[in-house]
Parts: C-alpha cells; structure tokens; sequence
C-alpha cells in the first residue's frame, strides 16, 4: 500500500512540474502604490563668522571718513567673509538709491510746481534784503 502511495506522489509531483506556472506582471505604473518618503527640510545653521566689536568700531571710523566712505560702503557690501555685514551695507545702498530717486522727484515736481513763480521769489527776497539792509 505504501509503495502504490509512493508511486501516486511520484506521479503528481511530475504533473505538477510539467504544469506551465505563469506570473502576473503589472505593467501600469500608476497602480503601484509606492509611497515616496523625503527628509522634511532642515534650515542650515549660520556658520559665518560673527562681527565682532573691534571690528564694527573700525568700521564705523572708516565710514566717517569724507569720500572713503562711499568706497568702502561698496567694498564692504560686495566682499568679505563677514555675510551680516556684507547684508547690512548692501541695505544701506539700497537706502541710499532710495533716497536719492525720492530726493530728484522731490525737486522736480517742486520746481515744476513753482517754476513759473520763481521770479516773483527773487524779487521778494530782493526787496526784503534791501528793507532790513541785508
């Protein structure tokens, strides 16, 4: 009895390596749920170095310093290793074309608004100077 089993399990072993076994391949990408993990976003620290107070003290004497100081503000704004105070002057520059442009339309809508009456000032200041002898 033994054998006829051994004989029947020999058998279906043979059948069942002589089946075709086909595997199931997905070729639409879409239905593969693969989840993308990304590193959340982690700010770099500031690993410049600082300023110290030597050096804004020296810095402040340069920029008093009649025609120097417009060099050295550019000088200061554009090189260095230094990125806070290269950010501090290059604020400053943009302060200083700002007041610039407000300073020229200031003056041109002032004299487009008086300038017809700019002679008639002359001559009132004119009169004045001679009554109280200027």
């Amino acid at each position: 009895m033994t054998e006829i089993n051994n004989q029947q399990n020999n058998q279906d072993t043979q059948e069942t390596s002589n089946v075709e076994k086909t595997y199931i391949v997905n070729e639409n990408p879409a239905n593969n749920q693969q989840m993308n993990y990304q590193q959340p976003y982690v700010p770099k620290p500031d690993t410049s170095p600082t300023v110290s107070i030597l050096d804004w003290v020296l810095t402040i004497i340069v920029m008093a310093i009649p025609c120097v100081n417009v060099i050295m503000l550019f000088v200061y704004a554009f090189t260095g290793d230094k990125e806070s105070k290269k950010n501090f002057f290059k604020a400053r520059l943009i302060l200083i074309a700002a007041s610039i442009i407000a300073s020229v339309i200031f003056w041109v809508v002032l004299i487009i608004v008086m300038g017809p009456r700019i002679p008639q000032l002359l001559e009132d200041l004119e009169q004045l100077r001679r009554q109280y002898g200027f």
